[in-house]
């Protein structure tokens, strides 16, 4: 694992960004504590080993599920597929809140 200042990765960010597609993470510092991290992404897996997880927990009862409108989670899926990409989320709020009234 690497670490680097925002200074220097801003100057030199083509070549960490090369690590980080060469499987090697990056910790980014500032006035030297460590603010984020650069890695490269998982696979969309871990989105379905979170879900499992959720499941099994609401299935034991120590969790309980959240519940959406179901106009709401309409609305996010036809974002999602109108857009090829996350639905901005601000939108996304600022709608949901609009349907609260």
């Amino acid at each position: 694992m690497i670490s680097v200042g925002i200074r220097e990765l801003k100057s030199h960010l083509s070549q960490y960004i090369e690590l980080v597609k060469n499987g090697e993470n990056v910790l980014i510092t500032e006035h030297n504590r460590v603010v984020a991290e650069l890695k490269y992404p998982g696979k969309e897996e871990s989105n379905n080993n979170i879900q499992k997880i959720l499941n099994k927990l609401a299935n034991e009862g120590k969790l309980i599920p959240a519940k959406r409108k179901s106009t709401q989670i309409s609305k996010i899926q036809k974002q999602n597929l109108n857009q090829k990409k996350q639905g901005d989320w601000w939108a996304i709020y600022q709608d949901s809140k609009e349907d609260k009234f």
